[in-house]
C-alpha cells in the first residue's frame, strides 16, 4: 500500500506515512499533524496544541517553597523537595521523629551446636528440616560429618586434601588475524566464494596445530562433509591407537 504525502503544521516540510497509521492516529482521538516529535513539542510549547493531562498535583516546598509535581501516588506523602529540606524540618520540629523503634527481628530458626566443633550458629527451619543443622558450615567440619555416615573416622589435621585440577582449556580456533591473513577467496575444494571459514587441514581432534601450513578455505557445506569423513574418522583412529596416527 503506498504511503501518502502530509505537510507537517509546524515546519511545513512534506513527510509521507502509511494509511493505517493515520487511521489509527484518527481512531485514537490524535489526528497525524507533524512530522516529528520534536515539530510535536515545538508546537506544544509554542501553545499551538495542548499538552498530555497530568493527573499529578502541583504543590510547593514547606521548607524552601520551590513548586514541585508529584504524581498521585507521591502527593499523598511527600511534603519536601531535597533530602536537605526534610533534615530542615525535623530541626524545625515539623516532622515527629519515629518512636516505634526498629522492628524486631524475626528469626524462626534455631541455634545449633556444632557435633564436631561446638560452634553455635543459626539455621532457618528450612535447613533443619532437610537435617543441614549438624555442622557449622567449615569443610573439615563436613567433611567429618559425612566420613561418620560411613562409619570412618575424621581426617587428621595433616591431611591436606588438595582441590581438583581445572580442565586446561586449548585454544581450537584460529584467532580473528590469523582468519584475516590466512583465508583465501574460494572453498579450495569445490571452488565456490560463498559462506567461507578457515579450517585444520589436520583437525585439533587428531593433533593438528593451528598455523600456516595447516589451514585451509572451506565453505560451511565442505567443512561440514570432512568433519564427517575425515576428521571424526582420524580421531576415532588416534583414540583406539593410544595418541598415534601411524
Amino acid at each position: 500500500m503506498p504511503k501518502i504525502t502530509l505537510s507537517c503544521q509546524w515546519c511545513a516540510s512534506e513527510f509521507s506515512v502509511f494509511p493505517s497509521r493515520i487511521a489509527w492516529a484518527e481512531a485514537k482521538g490524535a489526528p497525524v499533524k507533524f512530522c516529528s516529535r520534536g515539530c510535536l513539542g515545538a508546537a506544544r510549547s509554542a501553545g499551538e496544541v495542548l499538552a498530555k493531562r497530568r493527573r499529578g498535583v502541583t504543590r510547593n516546598c514547606e521548607i524552601c517553597q520551590t513548586e514541585m509535581y508529584l504524581t498521585p501516588h507521591a502527593s499523598k506523602r511527600r511534603r519536601f523537595c531535597t533530602e536537605p529540606c526534610r533534615k530542615e524540618a525535623f530541626k524545625r520540629g515539623m516532622i515527629a521523629e519515629n518512636k516505634a523503634g526498629p522492628k524486631p527481628e524475626r528469626r524462626n530458626g534455631e541455634t545449633v551446636e556444632c557435633k564436631f566443633c561446638g560452634t553455635a550458629v543459626y539455621r532457618r527451619p528450612s535447613l533443619i528440616k532437610r537435617n543441614i543443622d549438624k555442622t557449622c558450615g567449615d569443610l573439615k567440619c563436613i567433611s567429618a560429618y559425612s566420613r561418620s555416615l560411613w562409619g570412618l573416622e575424621p581426617r587428621p589435621d595433616d591431611v591436606v586434601v588438595l582441590p581438583k585440577p581445572k580442565r586446561k582449556q586449548r585454544a581450537t580456533n584460529f584467532t580473528n588475524g590469523q582468519r584475516a591473513l590466512w583465508i583465501d577467496s574460494k572453498c579450495a575444494r569445490c571452488g565456490t566464494t560463498e559462506n567461507l571459514s578457515l579450517d585444520h587441514i589436520v583437525p585439533v581432534c587428531a593433533g593438528g596445530e593451528s598455523t600456516r601450513e595447516n589451514a585451509q578455505t572451506l565453505c560451511q557445506p565442505c567443512n561440514n562433509w570432512k568433519a564427517t569423513h575425515i576428521d571424526r574418522p582420524l580421531a576415532r583412529k588416534r583414540r583406539l591407537s593410544g595418541g598415534q596416527l601411524g
